[in-house]
């Protein structure tokens, strides 16, 4: 087949288990740490791309720098381009306004989650979650009470269909997403609070899942599908090194019905369904076949037995798979080629497979994440 479809073509076919012209790639975006080494290196953007870039709007607030993943394109697509396609990528719109936390450092996500920008010597911001806010039952009471605060904005979600046209230019495909149920409940009231509302009053607990999900995550949904996104990934790490972060019952009992519901309403609008998933989520797939998603992303190759998930799950494709914190960190660009190598002839042999890095580009080695981009063009077939 002639290297001829368009990069949603292409991802499309994956999912639906058909073997396109090649095996296209996933970059979910970068952090300014990255961008820094990246504009250090050999490979970064000219004057003349950031003035192309300009001109088509493309802006680094957007999609953690859409320059960046511009740059990666063949030169049939964008003339100063580093022949190293990126075929899909990630945007998580936050629905709710932040609003000004306790600290003047610190803002407060909808539902409760208390993050803190910080700027590092060298001057490279960061933005990292610090913890809960909704640390008692009442002041997850006083939360139901300000509901007209946490209404979803509108004009949030009609920049995302604007993002995706521009990002059609360079033929790469936007999965469009909000959070999933389990990290704003869990990361909002707290772990220790979760537990204890799970084994002395699961019933306020579901009272407090179900506020979220009809009051804002379903509201949000509806105003993100009528953005007609061509794919939507939702964010939900539920997984961490040595398993999940709840057993697995307390999940599918709090969590695994309201994930359905996002399952439902996006299939039901006729697009596919892919879910980010950080951490050691073995337990987790006979629920994602059960719930009918199309694609789980991330899947750290040392926490997870990825020819296991191939060979056992095959109607799931699998996104990711490609260590983000030592091979790209640590490796060469040789150890790089060679693994995503393996990993196509492996994991890829009967298609259902999209690579790329595990997550965010934070300090990895450009040379390797070229590399790697690179060589999933170069060893390319199912």
């Amino acid at each position: 087949m002639e290297n001829s479809l368009s990069a949603f073509e292409r991802i499309n076919m994956v999912l639906e288990g058909e073997i396109p012209d090649r095996v296209p790639s996933i970059c979910l975006g970068a952090d300014f740490k990255f961008i820094d080494l990246f504009m250090d290196s050999p490979y970064a953007l000219t004057e003349k791309d950031i003035e192309h870039f300009l001109n088509d709007d493309l802006s680094p607030r957007f999609l953690n720098t859409q320059p960046l993943l511009a740059k990666f394109s063949s030169p049939d697509i964008y003339e100063g381009g580093l022949d190293a396609k990126i075929d899909l990528c990630w945007e998580v719109v936050e629905p709710v306004q932040l609003e000004r936390g306790e600290n003047p450092d610190e803002l407060i996500s909808y539902g409760g989650q208390i993050y803190k920008f910080i700027v590092s010597d060298d001057g490279i911001p960061s933005y990292w979650y610090m913890g809960p806010s909704l640390t008692t039952k009442e002041k997850i009471e006083a939360f139901w009470e300000r509901i007209e605060d946490q209404k979803p904005d509108k004009s949030r979600f009609r920049i995302l269909s604007k993002n995706r046209r521009k990002m059609k230019k360079y033929d790469i495909v936007v999965a469009s997403g909000i959070n999933g149920p389990f990290e704003k409940c869990v990361l909002s009231i707290g772990y220790l609070n979760f537990a204890k509302l799970a084994r002395k009053d699961p019933r306020f607990l579901e009272k407090h899942i179900n506020f979220l999900w009809e009051n804002i995550q379903q509201k949000s949904l509806e105003l993100l599908l009528k953005t007609k996104p061509d794919v939507i990934m939702i964010g939900n790490d539920i997984g961490h090194n040595n398993g999940l972060q709840l057993p697995l019952r307390q999940w599918q009992k709090f969590f695994k019905p309201i994930l359905k519901k996002y399952v439902d309403m996006v299939h039901d609008a006729g697009i596919k369904f892919l879910l980010h998933c950080c951490g050691a989520i073995e337990e987790l797939f006979p629920d994602f076949v059960e719930l009918g998603i199309d694609g789980i992303d991330s899947l750290q190759p040392h926490l997870n037995n990825l020819e296991l998930y191939r060979n056992k799950f095959p109607e799931i494709t699998l996104l990711g798979t490609v260590d983000d914190s030592d091979l790209l960190v640590n490796g060469t660009p040789n150890e790089v080629r060679k693994d995503i190598k393996h990993k196509i002839q492996t994991l890829g042999k009967n298609g259902r497979y999209i690579p790329g890095p595990t997550n965010w580009l934070l300090d990895q080695k450009p040379e390797n994440i070229i590399a790697l981009f690179k060589g999933i063009q170069e060893f390319g077939s199912y």
